[in-house]
């Protein structure tokens, strides 16, 4: 998490250098509300499901969740989900960050298969000004060299 000073700014953490390499991918839990009466994980709870990995991703890189807005979504059903578990496979293939914005893709798994695969673009939130803000040097180079996994 970043820290802020009396006034709400962000002041430096730590350098990105000094972090050891983020992960790409992250589980999420499956809870027994999220299947539906077909057997397979609804469509609304997909967009939970992409949120939880995307906020694992991005907190890793110093972006906190109440620190962007969604400002665009495609979503591709490939498959069915149906987990056979008690988590489903979330992993980021990319990123491209802009100057306030990130646009990125990323896919839910199972049994090492794209079960849906997404495009969002957030961005990046000044709750305090209620504005779109600049990423910063050190959220940038965090998510360039995010470690690109399976």
């Amino acid at each position: 998490m970043r820290a802020s000073d009396a006034s709400g700014r962000h002041v430096a953490g730590p350098s990105p250098a000094a972090m050891t390499a983020r992960s790409t991918t992250h589980q999420v839990q499956v809870r027994w509300p999220d299947i539906d009466a077909l057997g397979h994980v609804n469509h609304s709870t997909v967009l939970v499901y992409l949120e939880v990995g995307r906020d694992a991703v991005l907190s890793a890189c110093g972006i906190e969740p109440r620190e962007s807005v969604v400002r665009h979504c495609a979503i591709d059903y490939v498959r069915e989900l149906r987990p056979q578990g008690s988590h489903v496979a979330y992993r980021l293939d990319a990123v491209e960050p802009g100057r306030t914005s990130l646009r990125i893709e990323e896919r839910l798994m199972q049994d090492g298969e794209t079960a849906v695969s997404s495009t969002f673009v957030l961005v990046l939130w000044d709750a305090t000004g209620r504005a779109a803000r600049e990423l910063t040097p050190d959220e940038r180079h965090a998510l360039l060299t995010l470690r690109k996994e399976g």
